[in-house]
């Protein structure tokens, strides 16, 4: 079964990338791997 992020984990990466953040300082301010970042962003995105 994967690994499913809590719902303000995925607001905090919308946040932190609307600040400017990048996927990699994302990752480690939220301790989550970068591809799950990417994923999620890509996911919301498009």
């Amino acid at each position: 079964m994967a690994n499913t992020l809590d719902p303000m984990d995925l607001k905090q990466i919308i946040f932190l990338n609307n600040d400017g953040l990048s996927n990699r300082q994302n990752d480690e301010t939220l301790n989550i791997s970068r591809n799950t970042v990417n994923t999620e962003l890509k996911q919301m995105c498009c």
